[in-house]
């Protein structure tokens, strides 16, 4: 027979539950085709002795049958509701990613718009000092021209 636990809070199936369940499930198919057998041999025996099976016989296989019915039913509804709540736990798990993801996605998106803004500004150094840079040359370029006509030796 199938023992409840008692318990004033509903915790999660695992997939533990799922396989002591299936178990179970498995034992209860083992019993069921044991008695089965021992059906068959009852029966063999009755017509091999030509004697019909009395209705005593016929009562307790009857329950028998019963038990182990209402045996798998139960297993299967409990293995029904342990599948439901694996399910459920899997959504949640996947709205928790998608929202960890998203999260994610607007961390990176915040970095990527300050690494282009970093960017941006060192491009508008480097063409402020090139500006800076060229008109340095400029004046080197003029004091240069200067320098060489004052050393020219002047005709007079």
């Amino acid at each position: 027979m199938i023992k409840k636990k008692k318990s004033s809070q509903k915790l999660p199936a695992t997939k533990e539950d799922l396989k002591r369940l299936e178990e179970q499930i498995k034992i209860i198919k083992v019993e069921t085709r044991t008695f089965n057998t021992q059906l068959k041999v009852v029966k063999m025996k009755k017509s091999s002795q030509k004697l019909p099976a009395t209705k005593e016989d016929l009562k307790r296989l009857e329950e028998q049958i019963k038990i182990i019915k209402v045996e798998t039913r139960t297993f299967n509804t409990q293995l029904k509701v342990v599948k439901i709540r694996i399910g459920m736990e899997m959504d949640d798990f996947k709205h928790e990613l998608k929202d960890e993801m998203s999260l994610l996605r607007n961390d990176m998106g915040g970095m990527k718009d300050e690494i282009v803004g970093e960017i941006k500004a060192m491009r508008e150094e480097y063409t402020a000092h090139q500006g800076t840079h060229s008109r340095q040359q400029e004046t080197l370029e003029g004091h240069e021209e200067r320098i060489t006509s004052l050393e020219q030796p002047k005709f007079t």
